[in-house]
């Protein structure tokens, strides 16, 4: 609740205080049907009215503030089905509790859950070569597309179709740019659980790839040391990340495991876009997964990217007919699981700020000798942006 009301009275101090200076604002409107098919729980659905805000505050040329949020109501089955559902989307990850959820049910089958949050609030200051933000911010140091190893601040689950601007962390970040293509960083985060993930970067290009190293402690329990890369072999892109973890508490043994993905892309002159990805996980003996319903509902961060040793990715898009009307197909593979996904979609943009999607997504494994779990969801979106 302390934490709640600091985030307030810094929100009204900010609001009050430069409502006079330049300001913009931008976000979305969009409605969301979601079909399930669980094994053993059979039909679910769920209805979602999300809506975004984006607040720009532009005081003087050297500081710029933001305040973002979202807010959803869900109704559905989903819900009445899965104990304390409400409860989870009223989980806020951060230090700063800025998150309010509630809900309610209709009957004993259908309920509804009504829930908002502010996933960015900083204030960044810009001198020079030198930007600090501080605040509730996306840090992403990712490089690859499926996996990140490198995100150790900001992960998030591949699955997500409709959160693109991902979470956020309430920390500070320093940034020093020594040149062109290469920069310095300094970040600190604190989460709900008061554990602090701090770490330095430093990214550079060399032979025509930027590449970065990292280091730091992750949620003041684990070494982290890493690095990655982006460029190109001919005309197809290569990147590919690695970070390896060492628990602090048995510092002196060999319980340090790597986590690495790389990936391959090409986009061919008629538009048609090709990708592939393959991730390795030192990690996966310690999760303990033994049903899908976890890797749903597992609190995503960099440790838990990975479900199995090895995983697979691989993509491809291209317009149909129009470039207004674009076909993606999306696979995974995980050998221990004998088990796959696949995800079809269909983007079709109507005008400059209304767009309709039809997504689904398939999943089929086998986890420990379990019989074979199959999973299917549906999505049908329609998105107004302002």
């Amino acid at each position: 609740m302390k934490r709640r009301f600091i985030f307030l009275i810094l929100h009204l101090f900010i609001i009050t205080g430069f409502s006079q200076q330049k300001v913009t604002i931008d976000g979305y409107l969009n409605d969301m049907q979601s079909v399930y098919h669980i094994e053993d729980l059979g039909w679910l659905w769920e209805n979602q009215l999300h809506n975004r805000l984006n607040l720009y505050m532009y005081p003087t040329d050297w500081l710029r503030i933001s305040v973002q949020g979202r807010t959803r109501f869900m109704q559905g089955n989903m819900g009445s089905l899965f104990q304390g559902y409400g409860e989870m989307m009223g989980k806020d990850a951060g230090w700063i509790d800025a998150t309010f959820a509630t809900e309610g049910t209709y009957n004993n089958e259908v309920g509804y859950v009504f829930t908002s949050m502010l996933d960015r609030a900083w204030a960044e200051f810009s001198f020079g070569n030198f930007v600090g933000t501080v605040g509730r911010q996306r840090i992403n140091w990712g490089q690859t597309f499926a996996w990140n190893p490198n995100d150790i601040f900001n992960s998030y689950s591949y699955f997500d179709v409709d959160y693109p601007e991902r979470p956020g962390a309430d920390a500070i970040r320093l940034q020093y740019y020594t040149g062109m293509a290469s920069n310095i960083e300094v970040a600190v985060k604190i989460d709900s659980a008061n554990e602090i993930t701090a770490a330095g970067y430093f990214r550079f290009n060399a032979g025509g790839y930027d590449f970065q190293v990292l280091g730091g402690v992750l949620s003041g329990k684990d070494l982290v040391l890493g690095t990655g890369w982006s460029g190109n072999i001919v005309n197809t892109s290569f990147r590919g990340e690695m970070s390896y973890f060492q628990d602090l508490e048995n510092f002196q043994d060999t319980t340090g495991a790597i986590i690495a993905s790389m990936g391959l892309d090409y986009t061919f002159g008629n538009s048609f876009f090709i990708q592939g990805e393959v991730l390795y996980s030192g990690l996966t003996k310690n999760l303990g997964i033994s049903s899908l319903i976890q890797v749903f509902g597992s609190n995503m961060n960099v440790k838990t990217i990975g479900f199995t040793k090895w995983s697979l990715f691989a993509s491809i898009s291209f317009p149909l007919t129009t470039p207004l009307f674009n076909f993606s197909l999306a696979s995974m593979y995980y050998p221990e699981w004998k088990g796959a996904f696949l995800g079809p979609s269909f983007d079709f943009s109507v005008k400059d700020n209304l767009s309709a999607s039809l997504i689904f997504q398939g999943f089929s494994i086998e986890i420990e000798n379990t019989p074979r779990q199959n999973t299917y969801i549906g999505y049908a979106r329609i998105k107004w942006g302002f």
